[in-house]
């Protein structure tokens, strides 16, 4: 009962005699409200990558097998400084192959201008600053760069300190750092 007597206490002014002498507007019949506008124009207009599978054409947790067969013989085949791995390293970037499967993937500033640079297919440019743009905020903030997290996986783009310009980036499982 309560609710019926909200809905026409909601509806009385619309049940005025002298009320309905005066016809409304149509333009008031059909507005919208500028809420829903407002949203609409403000709808981004591609989302932001919700997941990190691969950085220059290298996906984590590739077999060592899959990585060559893929990106053919590296360059060179080194010790990780970092890790008890080995990083094969191409012309384009670099992989950490740990117990046979790639770990982190690496690109430099050079790699990047001279072959592209790809996160997922995506082409990203850390150079002109597009990262907001596909990857939104940065999850962690540290003085020698920027986290990206999705899941379990990281993208951080290390950046010098003084000039605040990318030195690197690398892709890497968030669990074996």
């Amino acid at each position: 009962m309560t609710i019926v007597i909200l809905l026409l206490s909601l509806l009385s002014p619309y049940f005025d005699a002298s009320t309905q002498k005066e016809p409304l507007p149509e333009a008031v019949i059909f507005m919208q409200p500028s809420v829903v506008l407002a949203y609409q124009d403000n709808v981004p207009s591609a989302a932001y990558l919700n997941s990190f599978e691969s950085l220059a054409g290298v996906a984590l947790y590739t077999t060592q097998e899959d990585l060559v067969l893929t990106k053919g013989e590296p360059l060179r085949i080194a010790p990780d400084p970092w890790q008890e791995c080995l990083e094969y390293q191409y012309a384009d970037m670099s992989a950490g192959v740990c117990g046979g499967v790639v770990l982190y993937v690496h690109v430099t500033p050079s790699q990047a201008l001279q072959y592209g640079l790809d996160l997922n297919g995506v082409k990203l440019d850390p150079a002109r600053n597009n990262l907001h743009e596909l990857l939104g905020s940065p999850d962690f903030v540290a003085e020698d760069g920027d986290v990206y997290m999705r899941g379990n996986v990281a993208l951080k783009i290390y950046r010098n300190m003084q000039t605040g310009e990318w030195e690197g980036i690398d892709l890497f499982d968030g669990n074996s750092s």
